[in-house]
């Protein structure tokens, strides 16, 4: 098939078909479509020609280039309908090279390069939240950060993936490519001078925006490798905010055997390592705001103001108590409530195991020892 003739066979598919949207494309092009516009990126899907299995795609704002990328990612019903022959397109995401201004988003255009037509939007077209609302939250497991978690993405409305368990493989690229300016190897100090760390970055914001299908949401990860991801999440995503989930560790580790069974001693070193990185890692955040389990059930509307004025949410106090109160809090075991290692029916051993791992990390956040 020529690619004139298949040209037209495209144009003419995209007439019949709802892909990616709901509605029927308009005039301006049938080659593509934008379907989310925001303050950090743009989201739609473009059709290829030829033997190409990707497209050029670049979005504009006042006649400059903001952001530019490749329609090259396989989406279920453009797959549908490639195999059908109705339409043979990829979806793209673009990320800008700086945030633009809430009130520029609507003037944002995107067109396929070597074509003169814009891309028309969807009439269901999305224009995301501004400003932009981060939350990551992170702790030991077993320390109320699903309780947590799902608290704020339905007061607040965020989209939330559940345990991403992204950000550490992100990261850890991150450190593999930075290079070093200094080492005798030709290629290494390359990657340093040319900056392939931020080939990282940039993976990582395209990753989680067009995942959650905004550049708003919440990220809820236990464990130490989150908390040592945490300054790289904070270098990718500017005004993030970084919420640690603590739990008294008699309870945590009653949980914890309560809930996967296994070794006593690998779970009080886990608790332990959790609060450890964390203490290394926080004075490299901009800002923090830690969290007590046993607070939520004991005091939810102290904890509830706090993360409501550390969010910037201060009018969502309110309804963040009320479903602290109504929530199902982590109740596995004997573990709720317990912070006495003398009295949850532990042996001399596993109290002497549990002073020894869990002691400095507890003296050095202010639980009784």
């Amino acid at each position: 098939m020529s690619e004139q003739k298949k040209g037209s066979r495209n144009r003419e598919a995209a007439a019949e078909t709802t892909v990616p949207g709901t509605a029927a494309p308009e005039a301006i092009s049938n080659n593509g479509r934008v379907e989310t516009l925001s303050t950090e990126f743009v989201m739609g899907w473009a059709a290829v020609s030829g033997n190409n299995h990707c497209a050029h795609v670049a979005a504009m704002l006042d006649h400059e280039v903001i952001g530019f990328g490749i329609a090259n990612i396989r989406r279920p019903d453009l797959d549908r309908a490639r195999q059908e022959g109705r339409l043979d397109a990829y979806a793209f995401i673009l990320i800008f090279s700086a945030p633009v201004p809430a009130d520029s988003v609507a003037s944002i255009s995107v067109l396929i390069l070597g074509q003169e037509a814009i891309l028309p939007r969807t009439k269901q077209v999305k224009f995301d939240r501004a400003p932009t609302l981060r939350l990551f939250l992170m702790g030991s497991p077993r320390s109320g950060t699903s309780e947590l978690g799902s608290t704020l993405t339905k007061v607040l409305g965020l989209p939330w993936l559940g345990e991403g368990h992204a950000a550490p493989l992100f990261s850890a690229a991150a450190d593999a490519l930075r290079g070093d300016a200094a080492a005798e190897n030709g290629l290494v100090r390359f990657m340093a001078q040319q900056n392939f760390r931020q080939i990282a970055v940039e993976a990582a914001k395209k990753a989680y925006f067009y995942m959650h299908g905004s550049a708003s949401f919440v990220d809820k990860t236990p464990g130490v490798k989150m908390i040592t991801a945490a300054p790289f999440l904070s270098e990718c995503f500017a005004n993030s905010h970084f919420i640690f989930q603590r739990r008294h560790p008699v309870g945590n580790v009653l949980s914890r055997m309560a809930k996967f069974g296994g070794s006593f001693e690998a779970h009080c070193r886990d608790w332990a390592a959790a609060m450890n990185e964390w203490l290394k890692i926080r004075p490299s955040l901009p800002h923090y705001v830690e969290v007590q389990q046993e607070e939520m059930q004991e005091a939810p509307d102290r904890v509830a103001h706090a993360l409501a004025q550390y969010i910037g949410v201060p009018d969502a106090a309110g309804p963040i108590c009320e479903s602290l109160k109504a929530g199902s809090r982590e109740r596995t075991g004997a573990g709720v409530g317990k912070t006495d290692r003398l009295r949850v029916g532990w042996t001399a051993e596993q109290i002497r195991l549990f002073e020894d791992i869990c002691g400095p990390a507890m003296r050095a956040f202010g639980y009784p020892s």
